[in-house]
């Protein structure tokens, strides 16, 4: 509330952090899974004394780097660029609450770009075994971080703690080790595996198709972790929603979308086995571009679908118990009904018109759901031409009461009256 607001026409400022974080998502677990990868296959290969498969991690390893180094850090970037602008209040939380988590982070990323680099310019003049050792670095690098992250985003939809309430101590490992940590940590590691296989198999598939020896192998030995990274994401994802506050499972009950969403992810981490199972694994000569296509389309979609249901489920909250979608912290919604939401500031200024200062309060408090006449969750369409004010001011006043995944009302009467006084302008136009 204390930041300026940032409204996108149509789409909404959340739902382009989602959008790029979809993305950045399909990149960064594919960062760690395909650190995994590399580091096993170069370790069997150098072991087998293989040199034909271990040339093949050689090359996949540049289309690695290309894609996780280069992209995965200008979408990280843009993470944190649509975070800062949508969402300030909730990014100035994390900050101040994980500092020292997002340090460690940061050094096991340094340690994690330098060895990827060593491992791939370096793959022929070191040592096979130096080699295996510096492809070990790297995935343990990759994964810790992976960990990092997992416990910050994991304290958005839950932050009860595991051993300790962080609201009670303040204490950084209380935040971090809350009650979604470990079955978080669990799916995103397994989403991460099964999102590396298969874009090996994607890989494969366009660039050894004249070596069908090779191929097979390649199909062969990524066979089982792609099962197993479906099976490991399910099950994480299982005990995710098991161990979620009733509060969350009673909003997830009441949205028809979530629900299908949840019956899509788990249907999509069967049919990923399934095809597997009786596709390469009896057939392993029978990939073809199509099909490792298709595959990987399942897999995004999972993994997309799994992004989705965490967003969602989080609603009201953008930091649970902490920062509501309405960019207040929840400590402060009764002295705001006392002293007002809107405030002056060198970059603001407070308008005298009625309807101006109700499209204010909006941006504010609304803007991060819902879009305006047009988009997602358009306020315009909901109105239905409501032109009795009293009615309107008597649904902002309890919010949350009829629909628990929207934010309490957080202004005095006067600023209500300025709000339904711009809600019924829009219903009029």
């Amino acid at each position: 509330m204390y930041y300026p607001w940032w409204y996108v026409p149509g789409l909404t400022a959340p739902m382009l952090i989602a959008v790029v974080a979809v993305v950045h998502v399909f990149v960064s677990h594919y960062a760690v899974g395909g650190g995994i990868l590399i580091a096993l296959e170069n370790w069997y290969s150098v072991s087998a004394g293989d040199n034909t498969y271990r040339e093949y991690w050689h090359k996949h390893a540049r289309f690695f780097v290309l894609l996780t180094v280069a992209f995965g850090a200008i979408t990280g970037v843009g993470i944190w660029w649509t975070i800062a602008l949508a969402s300030p209040l909730a990014t100035e939380t994390l900050i101040r609450t994980f500092v020292f988590g997002w340090a460690i982070e940061w050094v096991f990323f340094v340690i994690e770009i330098v060895a990827a680099f060593i491992m791939y310019y370096y793959w022929t003049q070191l040592k096979p075994n130096v080699h295996v050792i510096i492809s070990a670095i790297y995935a343990i690098a990759a994964w810790i971080s992976l960990v990092l992250i997992t416990g910050i985003t994991a304290f958005m939809l839950d932050s009860r703690g595991l051993f300790a309430d962080w609201s009670e101590t303040g204490n950084f490992w209380h935040a971090f080790f809350n009650i979604q940590f470990l079955p978080q940590t669990i799916a995103r590691t397994g989403g991460s595996v099964l999102l590396a296989a298969l874009y090996v198999f994607l890989h494969a598939a366009f660039t050894i198709k004249n070596n069908s020896e090779l191929l097979e192998k390649v199909v062969r030995r990524m066979s089982a972790p792609i099962i197993f990274g479906a099976i490991t994401m399910a099950v994480g994802i299982a005990i995710s929603f098991y161990v979620l506050p009733e509060h969350v499972h009673r909003a997830m009950e009441r949205a028809v979308l979530i629900n299908v969403l949840v019956v899509l992810f788990f249907g999509l981490c069967v049919v990923l086995v399934l095809l597997m199972f009786f596709g390469p694994v009896l057939h392993p000569k029978s990939i073809s571009q199509g099909f490792a296509v298709s595959l990987l389309i399942f897999g995004f979609t999972a993994l997309a679908t799994a992004e989705f249901i965490r967003e969602a489920a989080r609603k009201p909250w953008i930091v649970d118990q902490i920062v509501l979608g309405s960019q207040v912290y929840k400590d402060d919604i009764d002295k705001l009904k006392e002293t007002g939401f809107l405030r002056e500031s060198s970059w603001q200024k407070i308008p005298t018109n009625k309807i101006e200062r109700g499209g204010m309060i909006f941006m504010y408090h609304c803007n991060n759901c819902h879009a305006i006449e047009t988009g997602l969750s358009a306020i315009k369409p909901l109105l239905s031409n409501e032109d009795q004010k009293d009615r309107i001011k008597e649904k902002l006043r309890s919010l949350n009461k009829p629909v628990i995944s929207m934010p309490p009302w957080s202004g005095t009467e006067a600023e209500l009256d300025d709000l339904a006084e711009f809600l019924i302008s829009i219903s009029k136009e």
